[in-house]
Order: C-alpha cells, then structure tokens, then sequence
C-alpha cells in the first residue's frame, strides 16, 4: 500500500507529547514495514523537518509542500486550497491524520484519525483564545465523522470521543502510545546534571508550561514543603506553551526552582534517575508520558486522579485531586518522610509493564492494513 502520514506536527523539534507520539510511531513503522510505501507530508514555507527528522529507507519519502501553513489552512477552510493527498508522486491508499489538524479529506482515500484528547472540549478556560479559535476553524467534528476509523490512545478519551460526538464504539480503537526513555546508571545521571547546577535533592515535573497541566498547584504544594524541607529543590522541565506568562511569573519568583526550558535524551533520563519523584497533578490529560517515563527510572509518582492517568498508572502512583494544593503537599510529605512507601513504589515499578514502540505500532499498522476502500 502507499500510505500519506501527516508530520506537520514535527516542524518544531522541542517535542511535546504529540510530537514524540508521531516521531516514534513513524519511526518504528519505518523499522518494522518493509513492505509498505509511506509519504511523510509536512508544509511550511521552510523545510524544518528535514534538518532533524530524516529517515533513510528505500519505502519513506518525505514530501515538503512549500506554502506558509497560514495559506495551506486558509485554502482548506475555504475549499479553494490543494488536497495534500493529491501531492504525492503515486496515488495513496490511505492516509493517516496522527493528530488534529486542517485537512481536506478525499472520499476515494480511507482517513485514520488519531485523537488524542478533548481537553479543549471539557476545559475551554486553559486555552487562550487563538487556540480556541484554531480547534472551531480546525472543524473536528468533520474530522471524526470522515474519518473511516479513529484511534484513541487511551479509554479515557475513546469514552470523550463517544461521548461528544455519539460516534459508534467499534469506530474507535484504543492503543496506547509506547514509552521511549532510556535506562541510565545514577553515576553517569550525576556527570550529566551537573550542568544544570543543581546542588539539593529535588522533585521534578516534565511538561509544557501551560495552564492545564496544573504547575501553579505544585508551586504552591512546594511552598509548604520546602518551609519544612528546605534541602529539597522542585526542577520543571520543559518548553512554553499557551497562556504560559503567569505560570513563568510565579516560578521566577522561587529560589528553589530550577527552570531548565526544553530538555531531551540522556539530559532527561538522567534528571528522571536523580530525582525523588515526578509530580503531575494535571487537571486533564488524555495519556501522559512523563509518569511513564519516571516509572521506568524507577522513581515514584504523584499523579492527578482525574480523566486518563488512573487507567494508565494503576495502582503505580499516588494520587491526589488536582483542585486541592493540600492533596499535593501531603503527597510530597509522604515520598519525604514515608521511607517504606518509596521504597514499595520503587520496587513495584520494576514489575509495571510500560507499553513499548513496537508493540502499539504494530496495532496501528495492522489497522492500515485493514483499512480499505
């Protein structure tokens, strides 16, 4: 089959968590299927995926459509722009939507959409206003009903997709995003965070900086644990996102915070490895890899109740309600001063099954394969 992939989405190489769900995913499609052609469509008035993102094998084509986004969208509200299915040198048998985005479907081509939540939906307020203006232009209703078949990457957000927009059940197919962290020993961890200067032991949140993820929550939690603990930093990671101004406000008002932007590769497996734990009291998310990720370095977690982190984490975090700061402290007072209960996180993460690249990828190619018009 030719399969089209939408990789717009990569045009920035400071990943987030959709980003690193579309990089891995084509990666190890272009791993596992030799049997397959793929066309990697991305636009933009420059090519940045090119300069980060290249896969050499004979069966992926990356095609870059040479037009600002701002026109390519303006030309699909409109009906009067290109189909990107038309832009590939054979014709497509099915194209694959990895994320939201503008997309002029083809009645002759089967879509795959993959959603990943509806937060936009449940919380309005976390999203400024151009952000909301893009998800009313970007029309995801017509999205969910061309699609010939949508994948879900958590129950969660199949039940929001159901629910939302009373799409069949058995059109929605749930498959977990795989996990991609490296094992690294505390030694080399030590070396590599030596760089960022980071002399206390210290809890850790990975993330955008943006409203939903609930940082100004943790920020006050920290407050009244470092009162009592004042050997014990909180070091955030991770690049801006929306509405982003305030959040930045309050952390640089914190000594004991450690801001280090974007971080990726060894440089965040080691601060996962050093840390006390991860904190993720966000108020909506329709996965999440940083809890993942700091179970496989063994390091405990603190995790909101609410929507898809209970269905991923199990019984392999403790959680608080991510509308009570005293939740949170407590949280962080038990990891300080409960050494059993570390000590029984650690040990149980060694046992926790994490979803792997290869196995869910699998599930989405054989998806395509029985995806036909």
């Amino acid at each position: 089959m030719n399969i089209g992939i939408d990789i717009r989405a990569l045009s920035n190489s400071q990943m987030s968590g959709i980003g690193n769900y579309i990089y891995n995913s084509v990666k190890t499609l272009a791993q596992i299927d030799n049997r397959n052609n793929y066309y990697l469509f991305s636009s933009g008035y420059r090519d940045t995926v090119s300069t980060w993102f290249d896969i050499k094998k004979d069966n992926v084509h990356h095609i870059h459509y040479k037009i600002p986004n701002k026109f390519l969208h303006g030309g699909i509200l409109t009906g009067l722009g290109p189909n990107v299915t038309n832009k590939t040198p054979v014709k497509l048998d099915l194209f694959w939507l990895p994320n939201l985005n503008f997309y002029k479907s083809n009645k002759n081509i089967p879509t795959i959409l993959t959603i990943h939540d509806l937060s936009f939906l449940h919380n309005t307020e976390f999203y400024s206003l151009k952000r909301r203006l893009w998800h009313k232009l970007v029309k995801v209703h017509s999205l969910v009903k061309q699609a010939d078949k949508i994948i879900a990457v958590s129950d969660n957000t199949k039940r929001d997709i159901v629910r939302f927009f009373s799409v069949p059940k058995d059109k929605v197919e749930v498959i977990y995003p795989g996990t991609s962290a490296t094992k690294i020993d505390k030694e080399a961890a030590e070396k590599i965070i030596e760089k960022f200067d980071i002399k206390n032991k210290y809890f850790l949140y990975v993330g955008t900086i943006e409203p939903r993820k609930n940082i100004l929550n943790i920020i006050k939690a920290f407050d009244r644990l470092h009162k009592e603990h004042k050997d014990i930093d909180l070091v955030i990671v991770g690049s801006k996102g929306w509405l982003y101004k305030g959040i930045m406000k309050m952390i640089n008002t914190k000594s004991y915070i450690h801001y280090l932007d974007y971080v990726r590769g060894s440089e965040k497996d080691a601060l996962y490895c050093m840390s006390q734990g991860l904190i993720w009291p966000s108020f909506y998310e329709g996965f999440g890899f940083p809890p993942l990720e700091a179970t496989f370095h063994g390091i405990p977690v603190i995790a909101s109740y609410k929507t898809s982190l209970p269905e991923i984490m199990k019984q392999q975090a403790l959680y608080v309600d991510p509308y009570n700061t005293s939740d949170t402290y407590q949280a962080l007072k038990l990891l300080v001063c409960d050494d059993t209960l570390k000590k029984d996180l650690i040990e149980s993460s060694k046992e926790f099954e994490i979803p792997n690249w290869t196995k869910q990828t699998q599930k989405i190619l054989n998806i395509f394969e029985n995806t036909t018009k």
